[in-house]
């Protein structure tokens, strides 16, 4: 049994760090005359992506120095690491799921590493949300140009928390408790950090069309709720003269600003980084998949391997074996941990 192996490779998809150097100071965004329309069209469709990704920076520098890369997909069934959930605002409906969308995000809690120069949440998430218009068109640029960027801000708060093995209701309902999240927006909006063309501005002027987050609490089901505030006065609180974090829009923004969008995304956290199967040999490969599971009856592994993959079994509604199946194929499958394509 090679755990040690297995722990290096969980290691390198968290800890690989790399020199990015580029900091920018930008100006308070200008705020907009108020008119008596606003200058953007109204969303008939969002889309909501999650990107599991490892850091090339520590957690505190990734809004002004970037470093998220995703992993790399893998063949596994249920274990996905790039998932994406659409709503679509129909006539006489309203909001809801399109047609064919992936439901909830099926998501691993972060384990904090450290390698002496700050916190590395592992896994964390990169999510890029999308508006598109009634011809289908992408519309993030609306809500940007024109100086709609000073009255536009996403908010992110946690709903309905529970436990995912007994359903029971969570007392905690502080929404940090559940996620962290860094506004890491870019200047072009359609361009990547990475490339070298684009700013991070999201500290300066914090949209949320592009985000970071991570999964604090494992083992619970819980509603995220989006919106995205439309405030005519500008997105600065007025009474702090600042930026309302991302859980917490003011009294005053809730009174007098609007919602562009408001929708609640389902959310399973089925583990922590931290955990993994201790069993298995991880130099079988894919052809020894098959025949482990075949041996391997239900719950006769380790205590925390069989709550690993009880969770998982409980979450997608399948049995061991399917469990098992999609654990190791995920761990196998999975290729060199810096061959993803996706960067911030």
């Amino acid at each position: 049994m090679k755990k040690n192996l297995f722990k290096s490779v969980m290691l390198l998809l968290g800890a690989a760090f790399m020199t990015v150097a580029f900091t920018a100071c930008e100006k308070d965004p200008v705020v907009p005359t108020p008119g008596p329309d606003k200058l953007h069209e109204d969303p008939v469709k969002v889309s909501i992506k999650l990107v599991e990704c490892h850091l090339h920076n520590p957690w505190d520098k990734i809004d002004t120095e970037g470093g998220p890369h995703q992993n790399p997909e893998t063949k596994a069934k249920y274990l996905k690491r790039i998932q994406t959930i659409t709503y679509e605002n129909k006539p006489g409906k309203g909001w809801g799921l399109a047609d064919g969308s992936q439901s909830k995000f099926y998501v691993i809690g972060a384990y904090d590493y450290d390698n002496g120069k700050g916190p590395i949440p592992t896994p964390m998430y990169l999510m890029f949300i999308k508006y598109y218009n009634i011809k289908g068109e992408l519309m993030n640029s609306q809500f940007i140009l024109n100086n709609q960027d000073a009255i536009h801000q996403h908010f992110f708060t946690i709903e309905n928390a529970k436990n995912l093995m007994t359903g029971q209701e969570l007392a905690d309902k502080a929404t940090t408790s559940f996620i962290d999240y860094k506004y890491v927006d870019t200047t072009p909006w359609d361009t990547t950090y990475h490339s070298g063309l684009a700013k991070l501005t999201g500290r300066t002027n914090p949209l949320g069309f592009k985000g970071a987050i991570t999964f604090l609490k494992d083992r619970t089901t819980m509603d995220m709720r989006i919106r995205l505030l439309h405030d005519n006065r500008g997105k600065k609180d007025p009474k702090a003269n600042g930026f309302s974090p991302f859980y917490k829009p003011s009294a005053s923004q809730v009174q007098v600003g609007s919602w562009d969008i408001n929708i609640t995304v389902p959310v399973v956290v089925l583990m922590n980084n931290n955990e993994y199967l201790e069993e298995f040999d991880t130099t079988m490969g894919v052809e020894g998949i098959e025949p482990y599971v075949k041996k391997t009856p239900e719950n006769s592994l380790s205590a925390g391997s069989n709550s690993v993959l009880q969770a998982i079994m409980k979450a997608f509604n399948i049995s061991w074996s399917e469990a098992l199946t999609d654990y190791l194929t995920k761990y196998f499958t999975q290729g060199s941990s810096e061959s993803g394509s996706i960067w911030l």
